[in-house]
């Protein structure tokens, strides 16, 4: 807020400045500049008015004669931008942000620019031609404002929007945790939200809450699951009659979770042995809360008890191994591991996607995980959609879309991909699609972090940096 302040305090300068300018004027200058004006090469006028300060109640103020038409309306855009960047510094999802976030790095980028705009017009000459010139380069810079603008409103709403489901799943982990009355209803709800999300193709992201609320935390987690669980299985025509009630189970399936004393949970270093039978408590607390959801039992139970069993036996809280544990179960485990990779946590960074699957398969080599149900992530590929990359020739494009069957698990690496920068950093003219398991000439070299998405493809592809 100091900024906003600051580019205030000098709006108002500006305008006592040119308020002196104008009082020192001649009527005569008036005509003459009124003549120029009438065979001047572009069409301009002078302002009825100063402009108005950066509150929008300031009263109106004499007459200017040093402002072209066009600057003042450079001026007052400017002024209109930077209020619109006040609002959004007043946002609560903004205010939640660390200074290394990518919404307020592109906040100071955008105040930055209005700053240089303020100055340079402080300097702007009587000579009209000059000035117009220097009108086209502030323009310029109000266009990229306004970029960022557009960019940080699309930033903030789909954080509101994501961290309304996280709350609202949330609450009702809590209630579930609490051992309150639920039903299944807001739990269907949230399964076919997941659903829709999958079917309208939207980026697979790894959402994360703090472990300082434990309920946020696992149900961050959760609804990640949930998203690689639905684009594992929304294609398989076995799953299609039970896919909502498998993304319900996964929703839940870190209920136990909520009571693990968010302390541990914060734990940047080893647990002890007794901070992990705390934590590994949670699988037989979740067995007791859905069982009063599920009072018939069954498979959404079982994957909360034995989603932390493993393949070789060397899980909890049974120590079941290979065939004692459903398949539901194994996948299950796979897609929470994977979730949990791609996400950071108190004692590490998070691993990029394809980091995360291959930390995954190799867990699985070593019969830690089910190899077949860890295999199953190939089809999300090494880049799920959503992903933005780098190719081999230099040029950025965005993953749109992953093979099915054989082709995605045996080419993870090689998903169909759309052209947002060619290898000259241009936008191409028209869309261009690649299908990178048929073009053999052209292979991803790494995938885009957070921040570079939004550098690359801010202003051209706004939701690839949500």
């Amino acid at each position: 807020m100091t900024d906003t302040k600051e580019l205030l305090q000098r709006i108002s300068a500006l305008r006592m400045r040119l308020n002196q300018g104008a009082e020192a004027a001649a009527p005569i200058a008036m005509r003459s500049l009124e003549e120029k004006v009438k065979r001047g090469a572009e069409q301009h006028s002078l302002i009825e008015g100063t402009l108005r300060s950066a509150e929008p109640s300031a009263p109106a103020a004499p007459a200017l004669l040093r402002l072209t038409g066009r600057g003042a309306r450079v001026l007052r855009k400017g002024r209109d931008l930077l209020l619109a960047l006040r609002k959004i510094a007043d946002n609560a999802e903004f205010q939640a942000a660390d200074e290394s976030d990518t919404a307020a790095r592109v906040h100071r980028e955008a105040m930055a620019m209005l700053d240089i705009l303020l100055r340079t017009a402080q300097t702007f000459p009587p000579t009209i031609s000059v000035q117009l010139r220097m009108c086209e380069g502030l323009e310029v810079i109000l266009t990229e404002v306004e970029n960022r603008i557009e960019l940080l409103c699309n930033l903030l709403t789909h954080r509101k929007h994501t961290s309304a489901r996280i709350n609202e799943l949330a609450a009702y982990l809590q209630s579930l945790a609490s051992m309150q009355p639920v039903g299944l209803a807001p739990l269907q709800a949230l399964a076919d939200a997941v659903l829709a999300d999958v079917n309208a193709n939207l980026p697979l992201r790894f959402l994360y809450a703090s472990p300082a609320d434990p309920a946020r935390f696992a149900a961050a987690h959760s609804l990640t699951v949930a998203h690689v669980l639905a684009r594992v299985l929304m294609n398989d025509a076995e799953w299609q009659p039970q896919l909502q009630l498998a993304l319900m189970a996964a929703l839940v399936h870190d209920v136990g979770m909520v009571r693990v004393p968010a302390e541990i949970l914060l734990t940047a270093g080893p647990l002890d042995a007794d901070e992990r039978r705390l934590i590994e408590k949670h699988t037989t607390i979740a067995e007791g809360v859905l069982a009063k959801l599920w009072p018939g039992g069954g498979w959404p139970v079982e994957a909360a008890r034995d989603h932390h069993e493993r393949h070789d036996g060397a899980g909890y809280p049974l120590g079941q191994r290979g065939i004692q544990i459903s398949p539901y179960v194994h996948l299950l485990a796979a897609c929470d591991v994977y979730a949990a990779l791609g996400a950071p946590r108190p004692h590490r960074p998070a691993f990029d996607t394809r980091a995360a699957l291959t930390e995954t398969l190799l867990l699985a080599e070593r019969n830690y995980l089910d190899q077949a149900s860890a295999e199953r992530l190939l089809l999300l590929s090494f880049y799920p959609v959503g992903s933005v990359v780098e190719l081999n020739d230099g040029a950025i494009a965005m993953v749109i879309g992953t093979h099915a069957g054989d082709a995605g698990m045996t080419q993870p690496g090689r998903p169909i991909v759309q052209i947002a920068l060619d290898a000259h950093s241009q936008a191409p003219a028209w869309p261009t699609i690649v299908d990178l398991l048929a073009a053999t000439d052209r292979s991803i070299v790494r995938g885009l972090r957070p921040d570079e998405r939004v550098a690359y493809l801010g202003n051209l592809c706004p939701n690839a940096c949500v």
